[in-house]
């Protein structure tokens, strides 16, 4: 008996010195991460930071984090983040966001709230932590923006995963897929003759990137997407829908080069209420209204549009018609 008590004693102590040098370990790799951003720029503060879970978790918080990147503009503000792993499996993380956030840019402040927001992601066991899986959730969330607008969402989940989990291998494609429900547009894009919500936003893509996606995402630059094969993008909106399928890839600049599958459905509807809104000029309006026009006969009879757009040498072409430039696939 006495020799078992011992042996429990050992054990227990040498689990408690593994947990207190793993917490450290993090501890003073999150420390030194905001240190890095400090001295490369950016504005990287916190208030507290403080470590708990003994025996069999890490559960970091991180209160009062503020983060803006001076190269891209971007800028988040929170009163906390939370970040959970379990001592014998840290390359498994779960992330949790506090109901009220800011996200800001150049361009706009956008005020974050929700009833619960938290994602899980597994990354590869190294010190670049690359990401194998993640999956992200939302609960009645909402996005107020001093631009003037506002939208929302009861639910909103994502899912990713890298196409080969092969530790050794450096896969650049991911497999995404997205779905909203009870989607709420902006009011400005409201009329009585529609639902409040949208009836479905869904999203099944295959992304492929000129990097992986790992820490340096964050501490560098983005990784810039090389592949968007779209295998369902689709939007419901009343008797409106909206659907996008085909594959295109960046050329040696950026420009998107391919064929989408464009087929959408009352957008007639779609262009009266993008006029009732007040929102955008009505010259602009009246062009796209013209092109939407052209693209319904280019579909044949009815009022539908079915068509290929294509992707060439910087332009887009709507069957052999030339219609502007091609858009750019490119990450801030």
């Amino acid at each position: 008996m006495r020799r078992l008590l011992i042996a429990i004693l050992v054990v227990a102590l040498g689990w408690f010195a593994y947990w207190f040098i793993v917490a450290r370990a993090a501890q003073s790799g999150y420390e030194a991460w905001f240190d890095a951003r400090r001295a490369e720029g950016w504005q990287a503060e916190y208030s507290e930071l403080h470590l708990r879970g003994f025996p069999n978790r890490i559960d970091t918080t991180i209160d009062d984090i503020r983060l803006a990147d001076p190269e891209t503009g971007l800028a988040w503000t929170a009163p906390f983040f939370q970040i959970f792993a379990l001592s014998y499996r840290p390359n498994h993380l779960i992330a949790v966001w506090p109901n009220q956030q800011t996200l800001s840019s150049p361009f706009q402040s956008i005020d974050i709230t929700s009833d619960q927001m938290r994602a899980s992601a597994v990354f590869a066991p190294d010190t670049r932590l690359a990401i194998r899986r993640a999956n992200f959730a939302a609960e009645n969330l909402q996005l107020t923006s001093d631009a003037a607008w506002r939208t929302a969402a009861a639910s909103l989940q994502v899912a990713l995963r890298r196409t080969d989990d092969d530790l050794e291998a450096q896969s650049t494609r991911y497999l995404i897929a997205l779905q909203g429900i009870g989607v709420a547009p902006p009011a400005a894009l409201r009329t009585p003759a529609l639902p409040e919500t949208l009836s479905a936003l869904d999203l099944d893509v295959t992304a492929g990137f000129d990097r992986p996606w790992d820490r340096r995402a964050l501490e560098e630059r983005r990784p810039q997407p090389t592949l968007l094969a779209i295998r369902t993008a689709k939007a419901e909106w009343g008797p409106m829908q909206i659907q996008i399928a085909g594959e295109v890839v960046a050329d040696d600049v950026g420009y998107m080069q391919g064929e989408l599958i464009l087929r959408a459905k009352e957008w007639q509807a779609m262009v009266a209420m993008a006029r009732d809104s007040g929102q955008i000029d009505p010259f602009v309006i009246d062009g796209v209204e013209q092109a939407l026009r052209l693209f319904s006969s280019l579909s044949g009879p009815g009022e539908d549009i079915d068509l290929t757009l294509t992707f060439k040498n910087g332009r887009t072409y709507a069957g052999l018609l030339p219609i502007g430039p091609a858009p750019l696939m490119v990450l801030r």
